[in-house]
Order: C-alpha cells, then structure tokens, then sequence
C-alpha cells in the first residue's frame, strides 16, 4: 500500500551506493514538476530509504512536504544492503549488459529539457496513488515481443521480498515502466496487476525518467568492505574434483571432472609434476586440500572466508585455519608448487589482488612454480553482461550486471550477499604478477586466463608489509576483523629472515 506522509518520515540510508551530480538532480526536479510520483519511495519499517533517495533529496530542496511511501517488511543490514542493489537496477526496464555509460548516453539522446518544455508541470503531485487494479491480457497482448528477461528476473527478487512494484503505461496497454513486472506476473499466472496510468503525452519524458536515469555506482567504496566478506565461495558451488587451476598446466581437456587424480598413475603424475609440498591460497571449501592430502601431499591451504552447512562465515574456522597456515610460514616449510585457484574472480579490488599475488611470491623459493588460474573475459558471464546474446536457460534466470570501476567487473547474486566477479585480460593478469617474478607465462585456456610464474623477484619489504596488513585484517559480516597482522609479520619475518 502507497501512503502520503510527512516527508521527515523517511530518512536516506548511510550506504546507498549511488552517486548523484547536479545536471541528474535536475533532470529528476524537471521529472517531479512535469510527472509527479509515478513510483513511490520504498523505505522500510523504520524510515529507511530503500529506493528513492535521489528523489527525497530533490523533493526536499523543492520544499515538498509529504511524499508517496511504500512500507517494506524489515530486513537485516546486508539485506536492505543488497535489495537496494536490486532497486537501483529493477526500477527500469534494462538489459544487464546496460550501464551507467550506456544510460547516460540513452538520456542525452532523448533531448529531455525540450521534451518537458512542451509539458504542462503536473497538477496531480502523486499520480501513484492513483493505482488502479486492472487485468492482464490487454497488457500482454498490447506488449507482445518486448519481453526483457533480466528486468523480470529483478522483477522476481523484489517479489520474493514482499516487493510489487505498479507497473507504469499508458491508456492503450503500452508500458512505459515495467515489463519485467508484466512478464513475471505472466509467468506466475496472475489475471491482474497495478497500473498508474499516464497520458500518451508524457510518455515519452517518462520513458527517459524511469528507464534511462540511472546514477553510477559508488558501491566499490560505499560497500568495500561487503564486496570482500561476500567473495567466499558458494555452498552451491562444492566440486568433488580438482578445479582448472590445479591441472591446466598438464591437462589438455576442458572437461576436468573427468581428471581423477586419486587414480595411482595420475597420481604419480601429478606429484613428479607439481611435488608434494604446495600452498592453496584461497581454498574454499578445502576440496582440493582434502584431495592432494589423500594422494600424499602436504597441502598449507589459507582460506580467510570458511563456511559451512550455508553460506554464512564461521570466524572461529576461518581464524583456525589462518593460523594453522602461519605456523606453516614460520615454519619455514619449502614449497614445490602454489596454487591460486578461482579466488581472484571473487576478489573485488585490484589492489587487494596485487597483494595476494605478494604474500605467494614471498612464499617461493628459487624452484617454486606459481600456478594461477581465473576466468577470462571470453567467459560467457562476461560476455553476457557486455552486449552479447544471451545463450542458456540458466543464464536467463540470473541476475548479473556490469559495475565500472574497473573493466572487467560484474555484480551478481545480490539476493542476500552481492558478489563481484572480476574477468581478466591476459594483459591484466601478466600485470598482476610480473612485479614478483622474473618469469611469468600468460595463456588463456577454455576462457580462463592462466598464469604459470618462476624465479622469484626479491622480496620487496614495503609491499609485503602492506600485503598482510590487508589479508590478515580482512572485514567480517560483524563487523569484527581478522585480527592477525602482528602473527602473520612475525610468520614472514621468521620465514624470510628479514624486518618487515
């Protein structure tokens, strides 16, 4: 239910990701005169803006007293965290390969100042309150072919939090703002839905409004520390082999469930090709660790997000297994090989990446092999979010999109706990780890870039300092951190006989 309350009633949250400029906020004041609400604020039980923040602070400035609020069911923190990720990309009616970029460019082309020019400024400040309840088919048979699959799997994830959005056209049936909404209404078999009906000559203004105003997101600053917590693998995705990247160096097939390396031969194989002393830096569920110990190889694997049954941390792991990974660093253990498998998809920021590639030069001697594997940019994911088709069934049920602060970028899973994944370039991966080796060889392999590296550079005390300073201090979704900087300088020193 929409209601009309004093504009104090609601307040912005501390963590909207996005970001606004001047010429945007004017372009929202020029959208308020001339459309009024055609959408409500979405804010929760306690006042929290969830989606609308933008239009509370024009709407302030404008000296608004009331406005239109939807009130929302209470959520945690990471959860009002992630649904306003959701909000901010199912209000329009987007593809995911849409960005800031392209909207921005969509907007200029739409002339909208000269648009509103030829517009009365609205009379009716609310027009959703005025939400009617009206059937389906005429809609369905009035927007047939304009399906957008991404904005109707948005469309299902704010429905499954007691979110239903009106859905925005005009008196022939044809949508202006959406048509995920109409589709997935469709799909569940529903006879009617709600309208806020507006006149065939605001369409267009409005068009541009809901679908084509996007502000850019300053979520890799605003939710840092959240992008690096949630970079722990899925319960969903436990494997009972191992992954590409401890195999690719050898393995030509791409199926990789089909390697088992406990076979005796293999296993044989893969020790006289790896040895029996090796790190897993960023080992997950440890399923790898398990394998490699169960054919007689020493495994030191570090994992500073452990979960078990669901997808929540257990710190008090975590922290064991940190720990049993320093007492093997000071202990000075030789490694033949380290593997970084995977991780440095999940790990948001390319500084925190360069710090890993740090902390595992520091750990290899003049023989070790670094071994490290990630997706590339040909990855379908990517591919996917940056204009091409969408090419499975799987695909169409996600919700994934492009972030721009770094090329490469996308978010996903946002549910309940937003995820980055991050796509590299050969060049890219090159980059990360030349600094720390003389020796470093670049392929990409069934749309993983691989990386094989050797000859160790000197380590470089500064760097190293700073990289444990971050990965032994990582964030907590309570807020608590790992605590472990003075342990893992002491561990490093020890090891590498130097003061750090």
């Amino acid at each position: 239910m929409i209601e009309l309350v004093p504009i104090n009633d609601v307040r912005p949250s501390t963590y909207n990701p996005r970001k606004s400029d001047p010429i945007r906020l004017k372009i929202i004041e020029l959208s308020l005169r001339k459309l009024g609400w055609l959408l409500p604020i979405y804010a929760d039980k306690d006042g929290e803006i969830l989606s609308g923040h933008q239009r509370h602070l024009v709407a302030t400035r404008m000296g608004m007293t009331e406005v239109p609020v939807c009130y929302i069911p209470r959520m945690t923190l990471e959860e009002r965290k992630a649904i306003n990720v959701a909000f901010n990309r199912g209000t329009n009616d987007m593809q995911n390969s849409d960005a800031p970029d392209t909207l921005k460019q969509a907007l200029e082309q739409c002339n909208v100042f000269d648009i509103a020019a030829e517009l009365p400024d609205q009379t009716d400040v609310c027009p959703c309150l005025n939400v009617e309840t009206v059937p389906l088919a005429p809609l369905l048979k009035a927007n047939k072919g304009r399906w957008v699959p991404y904005a109707r799997n948005l469309a299902q994830m704010l429905r499954k939090r007691g979110i239903q959005m009106p859905i925005i056209a005009t008196r022939d049936h044809k949508i202006i703002n959406g048509i995920g909404r109409l589709e997935l209404a469709a799909d569940r078999g529903e006879t009617h839905v709600s309208v806020v009906w507006i006149t065939d000559t605001q369409a267009e203004l409005a068009q541009a409004m809901l679908n084509f105003l996007s502000m850019d997101f300053d979520i890799h600053t605003r939710y840092a520390d959240l992008l690096r917590y949630n970079s722990f693998r899925r319960v969903r995705r436990v494997r009972s082999e191992l992954g590409w990247g401890f195999i690719f160096a050898h393995y030509k097939k791409t199926a990789v469930k089909e390697y088992d390396v406990t076979d005796p031969k293999n296993a044989a194989h893969w020790k006289q090709l790896y040895g029996t002393s090796v790190v897993d830096f960023g080992a997950g569920h440890l399923t790898e660790t398990q394998i490699l110990r169960s054919i007689g190889v020493r495994v030191s694997p570090f994992e500073p997000f452990r979960i078990g049954d669901t997808d929540e941390i257990d710190k008090a792991e975590s922290l064991r297994v940190a720990r049993a990974f320093l007492a093997d660093v000071a202990a000075g253990v030789k490694y033949d090989s380290v593997f970084i498998s995977s991780v440095l998809n999940s790990v948001p920021f390319k500084e925190d990446r360069e710090h890993i590639a740090c902390l595992c030069a520091a750990l290899c001697g003049p023989k070790t092999r670094l071994y490290a594997a990630a997706s590339s940019r040909g990855h379908s994911n990517w591919r996917n979010v940056a204009g091409g088709n969408q090419i499975s069934e799987r695909r169409l049920k996600e919700c994934i999109f492009r972030l721009e602060y770094e090329g490469g970028i996308t978010l996903g899973d946002f549910q309940a706990k937003p995820k980055v994944q991050k796509y590299h370039s050969q060049k890219e991966f090159y980059d990360l780890f030349s600094p720390f080796f003389a020796r470093v060889q670049v392929e990409d392999k069934a749309n993983n870039v691989t990386a094989i590296c050797g000859s160790p550079l000197p380590v470089d005390a500064k760097k190293l300092k700073a990289a444990i300073a971050f990965e032994f201090d990582l964030p907590y979704p309570d807020g608590s951190r790992m605590g472990l900087v003075d342990e893992a300088v002491a561990a490093y020193e020890k090891r590498l006989g130097i003061t750090l």
